[in-house]
């Protein structure tokens, strides 16, 4: 059970516990729709195991410490050494390496490699550790585990700018359009968006809100049908979720400079309002309940058409098949899920992400946080389209495709030809694997 715990201290009890049971459903309901161990020998010399990782403004490499030095304190026999992937498109970072017979013995974000074939299956100990709904296969093996939760798309919102202009949070997409109007008409900017080194940045929480949530209501089976052959991307409901995007671009609802700024420099502008809103992932949670901000609110974007779907994902984490240490690797894993799980309560933390292992770990639920998991009490949580694990999962690189695709009608690009180039890139990319 998720017993999250609120960090207000003048919170009441019943809303520490609610707060606990909104966590529990809302990690329950994800797993409907996304997803024995060897002990080391004893060794006369150290093994050296690698951890491949990637770094931001939350998870620093201090965070990925937290997981290595208590480990190699108990473990002497075995050491850690960091992988660090570096530019905007990871997945391509992690293909280069296996190419160049560099693959890190422990990768962090697995999920987008998972059917290339190349992780080991998990013993049946480390399973064990995890929510067993969270627990997918691949052609009939677990080769990946459910590392946490995270969910996105909401929008962060300056408190003050919506008080003074007489604004409420939305309760249906036209509410929403016009706050936008209603921001701009004031001379301020109502949306902010990254785009430089963060390609994401721009319209991918835009797409999480709107994309992930109608294309899943109206085709629940869209990621099998899409590798079968019997769904396109270029559909008329995807064109228009992204027409209705241009558009509030042509309108001027979003920071005109957006595409020059990284991920850290939009959320940075944003927080010191060069705009009023900002749609993104429950790592701003963290951002704001660490800081102890009070000066910003939280809503979840409605649907367009309606639904009342939350997205999020499981970020999976796997060992390499190929790996001549995998006995150190599972232990490591073993360690920091199950024995020492501190390393893996400060990664939790600091970036908004929620537990998923059988003996859940646990940490201050600060304000925002309660009011983001609020929104979405009573939606059905479904994964992102781009996350979702198994023999259906979208071939590698076709995330970082639509990211670019994103920028590319932003910046005023057919949306009928920009969809044509995705489904001739996911049918290329689906050929390769």
């Amino acid at each position: 059970m998720y017993n999250y715990t609120n960090k207000s201290k003048n919170k009441e009890e019943k809303v520490v516990k609610r707060s606990k049971m909104m966590a529990l459903a809302m990690s329950a309901s994800l797993a409907a729709s996304v997803f024995s161990g060897i002990g080391v020998q004893a060794e006369t010399e150290q093994t050296t195991i690698t951890f491949g990782v990637f770094e931001t403004d939350n998870i620093t490499s201090e965070i990925w410490q937290g997981f290595i030095e208590p480990f190699e304190e108990a473990h002497p026999e075995i050491k850690v050494e960091l992988v660090l992937a570096s530019g905007d498109d990871r997945d391509s970072f992690w293909r280069t390496k296996l190419n160049s017979g560099e693959f890190p013995d422990v990768l962090v974000e697995a999920s987008k490699l998972a059917t290339m074939g190349i992780f080991a299956e998990v013993p049946e100990d480390v399973q064990a550790l995890f929510n067993p709904d969270l627990i997918t296969e691949i052609s009939g093996t677990v080769v990946e585990i459910p590392a946490s939760v995270q969910y996105k798309g909401q929008c962060y919102y300056n408190k003050e700018v919506f008080e003074e202009l007489g604004l409420e949070e939305p309760e249906t997409w036209d509410d929403f359009i016009n706050i936008c109007e209603t921001i701009k008409e004031a001379g301020l900017v109502p949306l902010m968006c990254g785009g430089t080194g963060d390609t994401w940045a721009t319209g991918g929480m835009f797409w999480v809100a709107e994309g992930d949530t109608q294309v899943q209501n109206a085709y629940p089976d869209f990621v099998q049908g899409l590798a079968e052959g019997t769904y396109t991307w270029n559909n008329e409901l995807i064109q228009n979720i992204l027409t209705t995007y241009q558009d509030m671009v042509n309108a001027g609802y979003y920071y005109e400079g957006g595409l020059s700024l990284s991920y850290s420099q939009c959320a940075d502008a944003f927080l010191k309002g060069d705009a009023v809103m900002l749609i993104d992932g429950s790592w701003m949670n963290a951002t704001l309940d660490s800081a102890g901000n009070e000066d910003f609110g939280v809503f979840i974007v409605p649907a367009m058409d309606g639904s009342e779907i939350a997205i999020g994902n499981a970020s999976t984490w796997a060992v390499y098949k190929d790996s001549k240490n995998q006995d150190a690797a599972w232990e490591f894993i073993k360690y920091i899920f199950g024995e020492d799980t501190s390393g893996y309560q400060a990664w939790l933390e600091c970036d908004g992400l929620f537990s998923t292992t059988v003996e859940a770990v646990t940490y201050e639920m600060g304000p925002v946080t309660t009011k983001f998991l609020e929104n979405i009490e009573g939606y059905t949580v479904k994964s992102e389209l781009n996350a979702i694990t198994g023999d259906y999962a979208f071939p590698s690189g076709m995330s970082s495709f639509m990211d670019k695709s994103f920028q590319n009608i932003f910046s005023g690009a057919d949306v009928s030809s920009e969809l044509d180039s995705w489904d001739t890139e996911y049918q290329r990319l689906l050929d390769e694997q």
